[in-house]
This record gives structure tokens, sequence and C-alpha cells, in this order.
């Protein structure tokens, strides 16, 4: 899923449960900034101060790289193809509603941390997604990642041909999560179709994956404010498909993601969602990648050729000055509450469910 889904409707379904609408920002900013959180270098304060950021993504998702599974197990199996660890012959491929989907959410439910709860929700939603987009797929680079797309919204160019034809030639060399299938799981109108292993499976994004991704995440959400009430209150009415009716026609928009983004983004701002206690935080809302870290920390950047260029040169030419209430800055929680997921993932949830890759 991408930002339309990953922010907007997570706002919108966060809101719609009866979260207030400063803190269904932080989940939804949370849930997007899974994919954005691209950096792994450490920060050197000048007060002297290291803090390591932890990476939930990367800058580009290579088509085919080697076959080295470092990145796998530090960013997409935690944080985007969550291993469902149910049999024996698929214990690496995602799913939704999995043993380990539902071991992340007693984890969420029970945590007592009030301080970087939302923030561990938002990442969480954002794994819970993807469970949806990206089943049927492994995080690591597998010979079961190698599908043929038969149709879809995307389609293969010439150069992703060329590259997919060294998958099958060259051992070693193989595709990671749905890179086959390009950006066709993340499109919530889109009906695509591939094969694997000379079966074919056909897809419908908005009814079977994202409609469903939808309404569990918002009864999630419903439990979560039933033990969190300072959050916000849970909407009495339960009628699921009644207040989902205005999401359904928004995921069924046709329009590249910043088109599907923006509609979501004015539907929120003109309260088409009817949330009852609508406010200036719907109506303005709006998601800047770099306004977390920006509020949290101060970067002078030096040419890498200078004096001082040099002298930074282990921090990415960056001299880093901790802003006003860098420890209670919403970056610093969720940089550190994406550690706190990360590790709970490889070495409690996953393990919990028989299956050990820390």
């Amino acid at each position: 899923m991408q930002k339309d889904f990953h922010y907007a409707a997570i706002y919108v379904l966060s809101r719609l449960a009866g979260m207030k609408s400063e803190h269904a920002e932080k989940v939804a900013y949370s849930s997007q900034q899974v994919d954005d959180a691209v950096y792994d270098h450490a920060l050197k304060f000048e007060d002297g101060d290291i803090f390591h950021q932890t990476q939930t993504a990367h800058k580009k998702l290579g088509f085919i790289k080697s076959s080295d599974v470092n990145e796998s197990f530090n960013v997409w199996i935690p944080f985007h193809f969550l291993p469902a660890a149910e049999s024996d012959d698929v214990r690496l491929m995602t799913k939704p509603e999995s043993t380990t989907v539902n071991f992340l959410k007693e984890d969420i439910l029970k945590s007592g941390n009030k301080n970087n709860i939302l923030y561990r929700l938002g990442i969480f939603l954002h794994l819970y997604a993807d469970t949806y987009s990206h089943q049927d797929f492994k995080g690591f680079y597998d010979r079961y990642n190698l599908i043929e797309l038969l149709d879809g919204v995307e389609h293969l160019s010439n150069k992703d041909k060329l590259k997919k034809l060294a998958t099958e030639i060259i051992p070693g060399v193989l595709p990671i999560g749905h890179a086959l299938s390009i950006k066709n799981p993340d499109i919530p109108y889109a009906s695509w179709k591939y094969s694997r292993n000379s079966q074919m499976v056909e897809v419908n994004n908005l009814e079977e994956r994202f409609l469903p991704a939808a309404k569990n995440i918002f009864i999630f959400l419903r439990k979560f404010l039933l033990q969190n009430d300072e959050f916000g209150s849970v909407v009495e009415d339960e009628n699921l498909e009644f207040r989902l009716s205005e999401i359904k026609e928004t995921l069924k928009f046709i329009g590249t993601l910043e088109e599907r983004y923006k509609n979501w983004l004015n539907k929120i701002h003109n309260n088409n969602f009817k949330f009852e206690d609508f406010d200036s935080n719907d109506e303005n809302l709006n998601y800047d990648e770099r306004e977390w870290f920006k509020e949290a920390v101060e970067v002078k950047k030096y040419p890498k050729l200078s004096i001082e260029g040099l002298k930074q040169r282990a921090y990415n030419y960056n001299k880093f000055y901790k802003k006003d209430n860098f420890d209670n800055a919403d970056w610093t929680l969720y940089m550190k509450a994406a550690a706190e997921h990360k590790y709970k993932v490889i070495h409690d949830v996953l393990p919990q469910a028989g299956l050990n890759i820390g």
C-alpha cells in the first residue's frame, strides 16, 4: 500500500473509531513514516550524544539485488512483509490475520508504555495493512517471488523484463517481495493477474484486500480505544458497512498516487467522512515526510571536500544539533518505537510462532 492508505485512510479510520484528531495524526504519520525513514546513519550531536536511527525502508526497492538477506531481516520482514509462520511450506510467506499478526495485536493492546504507544500503533498498522497487500509473497530474495505478471494497471517495462530473465538464468539472483508485480498490489482499485508455477491467480484489490484491511483495522482501533480512552472515546455506531461506505468510494477513485492522496485530503478537509468532532486539525491535515525530523534536529551540512566536511565524513558530512524537547519530540519517539517494534518482531513474535530468524 502507499501514502493514500498508510496515511490518509489510517487517519480516517482512527477518527471514525473515535480517536481525537491530534492523536490520529500521530498514528497516521507514524504509519506512513515507515515507508519514508530511509536513513540508518548515526547522528553525533554537538553535545556529545549519539543517536542511532532505525531504518524502516529503503530509498528505492531494487528490482534485483544480491541474495544477501541482511536487508530483509532488518527492514522488509519486520516492517513490510511479516511472515505468517503457520506451515512449513510457506512459513516465511506474508498472510493477513496470521498467528504473528495476532501476537502483535495482543502486544499493542497490553503495552503499558503510554509515552510511545501511538507511534508503535502507527508502525503496526502499516505492517498490518501490508499483510493484505503483500500477501502471498516473501520479504526476502526467494524463488517463491518469481511470478509472471499477466495483467494489471502497471506492466513490466522492457528493462524490467530483461531483469526478470536474469532471475531465471543466473543462480542466486532473485526477486524480493512483490517486485515482479510492480505496484499492482499497492493500487486500491487495481485488478491484476499473475501466475506462479503454472497456476494463475486473479486479484481484485478493492474487494479482496483493501476493504477487508480497512474493516479489520477499524475493528482493532476500536479495541485499542476501549483500553486507551485517553486518546478518544469509541464511537457507538457499530454499523461497519455504513461507516465505511465513504471509504469504499474513496478507494475506488482512479488516479495516480498523488491524485488519490489529494482526493483523500480533500474529503477529510471538507468533512465528507462526517467526523463528529471535526476540527482545525482535520481541516488542515497534510503529510510532510521530514516535518518530524526538522522539529527535532538541526542539521548543518558541509561540502565533502572541505576541512570540516572531511571531519564529519563518518556522519554523512553533517553536524547535528538537538532542538528543544528533543527527547520528547515526535521523531525521537517514533525512532524508539520503531526499534522496539523491530526487536519484538524478530526476537519475540516470530520465535513465539515457532520461527527463529534473529
